[in-house]
């Protein structure tokens, strides 16, 4: 009997070789699909409105006349020092309850990012208060002189709002916060309201910011966001748990 070719042995280690290939491009698709449908998958507790005092009351008042309002906005944190870092998947501003709900998300590699970068002993904890968020609200001071708005510039003003309730949920790979802000007024003098994150252990609102996402611009159009069914019935739900 004669001996296989080389040439055999050659044709079977490329189908293996090729076998492999197929199998890790199968596997890389199937992992970053995951990834996508874990990113798109927000906790249901956190889907809807999170009910409050302000905003029940407002929605007894206003009832379906109630506004919800959004902007198309860079949803992630893209500079070089925090790619990735930091997600708004959805926020909402509700002018008559003078409200913001902002639903932030990171990873879990941003914790282990963080541990890197303010030299932590320990990566911190999933599901905690790792970080400082605030709305900054930037207004022009002279609203008669579009010419004078400029970073830095005296004749803007700043008021930094801090959230009066938030909700967080996890997931394998995320964490999600819903944020709820009152005492928000968009008036014609505001130029821009920004999400700034830093972190907790270390909060300085004169450096530089760890996140920042724009929420809103005067020169961007309002979207009107839809208020659900479920969004009514957990209004009217905590209105009457009140009573």
């Amino acid at each position: 009997m004669s001996k296989p070719r080389k040439s055999y042995y050659f044709w079977i280690a490329g189908k293996v070789l090729y076998g492999l290939l197929a199998l890790g491009i199968f596997l890389m698709v199937v992992y970053l699909l995951w990834r996508i449908y874990f990113s798109d998958n927000i906790p249901k507790e956190l889907e809807g409105l999170s009910p409050n005092a302000v905003l029940a009351d407002t929605y007894e008042t206003y009832g379906d006349d109630m506004r919800l309002q959004t902007q198309e906005h860079i949803n992630i944190t893209r500079n070089e020092h925090n790619y990735g870092y930091f997600a708004v998947p959805q926020f909402v501003f509700i002018p008559e309850a003078n409200q913001v709900q902002v639903l932030l998300r990171y990873n879990n590699s941003t914790l282990k990012a963080t541990a890197k970068d303010f030299g932590l002993s320990e990566v911190p904890l999933r599901g905690e208060i790792v970080y400082d968020v605030s709305l900054l609200q930037i207004k022009d001071l002279t609203p008669e002189d579009l010419s004078d708005n400029k970073d830095g510039s005296d004749t803007l003003g700043e008021q930094r709002i801090k959230p009066a309730a938030h909700t967080i949920k996890t997931t394998k790979l995320y964490t999600f916060i819903l944020y709820t802000f009152d005492n928000v007024t968009v008036t014609d003098d505001t130029l821009v309201i920004y999400l700034d994150v830093y972190y907790g252990g270390a909060v300085d609102y004169e450096a530089k910011t760890y996140g920042t996402l724009r929420l809103y611009h005067n020169e961007s159009e309002w979207l009107d966001v839809k208020l659900e069914k479920s969004d009514k019935k957990a209004l009217q739900a905590y209105k009457e748990q009140g009573e």
